[in-house]
């Protein structure tokens, strides 16, 4: 018994899904192609437009790089493509982005590192900070590392040094606050940049920069010409 054509089509499509979702459990969701992922998002297709056309074409028209930047009129224009379809496209491509992570800001110079000071420039005490960057001078972790009434003979070179073995990172910014408002390092400012860069030479972490922030301003030792690795 020969089925009449579009019954045909429908047994393809019943049967195709399936098969892409056995896939999806043996070898996990990373090992479908961008083709089998639409598949299973869309369902189903239409009696003219098995699903698997309709996936192909959408990604023919729309390469993936781009699907997101479609409204839900476009989308619609293809044929095969209707308005639940649309929106299942644009919804998951929606959630894609709530879950994505942050790009991680670049860290090129002192003032693109003051912004993230603001925890400290305006405190009454002093407070020591560290901003940890990664091989592409991404910021990946800030924390402080010291508080109140700060002697920088006290400061070990592994209170700063250690988080980069953990995160891990390969440079570092550190930088404390002055709440004189005075940006000029102190003898004991330039003491503790010295001890740190060797430490830091040694285990092979760039020391970028140590910078006084203050209210209205901001000492850069790398600007300065008082750091050099």
């Amino acid at each position: 018994m020969t089925l009449p054509v579009k019954r045909q089509n429908l047994m393809k499509i019943i049967h195709n899904k399936p098969k892409i979702r056995e896939k999806l459990q043996k070898m996990g969701v990373e090992n479908l192609t961008n083709e089998e992922l639409l598949i299973i998002l869309l369902g189903s297709g239409t009696p003219s437009m098995p699903v698997k056309k309709l996936a192909r074409k959408i990604l023919h028209q729309f390469p993936l790089n781009k699907i997101h930047l479609q409204s839900i009129e476009k989308l619609t224009n293809i044929s095969g493509i209707g308005f639940a379809h649309a929106t299942k496209i644009l919804a998951s491509i929606e959630l894609g982005k709530r879950n994505s992570s942050p790009s991680l800001e670049k860290i090129m110079s002192p003032t693109s590192v003051i912004p993230h000071l603001h925890k400290i420039r305006h405190k009454t005490k002093e407070h020591t900070m560290c901003l940890y960057l990664n091989a592409r001078s991404e910021l990946i972790h800030t924390e402080i590392i010291a508080l109140g009434g700060l002697n920088y003979t006290l400061l070990e070179p592994k209170d700063v040094l250690e988080p980069t073995l953990t995160l891990p990172a390969t440079a570092f910014i550190l930088s404390h606050n002055h709440p004189s408002g005075n940006t000029k390092p102190s003898l004991a400012d330039k003491k503790s940049t010295e001890q740190l860069l060797k430490a830091s030479q040694l285990l092979g972490v760039k020391f970028l920069d140590h910078i006084i922030i203050t209210k209205q301003a901001y000492f850069s030792f790398k600007e300065a010409g008082l750091l050099k690795n």
